[in-house]
């Protein structure tokens, strides 16, 4: 079950970060390098113990993740 949160949090992160991302982008944030960096941190993370887990329950905890971290970076950057 631990695997699954861990992939749960790396899904909801690199998401949130590229959701935030995006809008400071769009609102030409001087914050964004620094955004930028972290995604690039959890992305390498997330690179390096990805495929140790497989199956459609690690899918659906990614993917849960990423939804939640979507509206978290939506909230984050004022949108939501």
């Amino acid at each position: 079950m631990r695997e699954f949160f861990d992939i749960f949090c790396r899904g909801f992160l690199i998401v949130a970060l590229i959701s935030l991302n995006t809008i400071q982008l769009s609102q030409g944030s001087w914050a964004a390098p620094f955004v930028g960096f972290c995604i690039a941190v959890v992305w390498w993370v997330n690179a390096r113990t990805a495929s140790k887990v497989d199956g459609i329950l690690a899918v659906m905890a990614y993917a849960s993740g990423s939804a939640c971290g979507t509206a978290m970076g939506l909230w984050l950057g004022g949108m939501g």
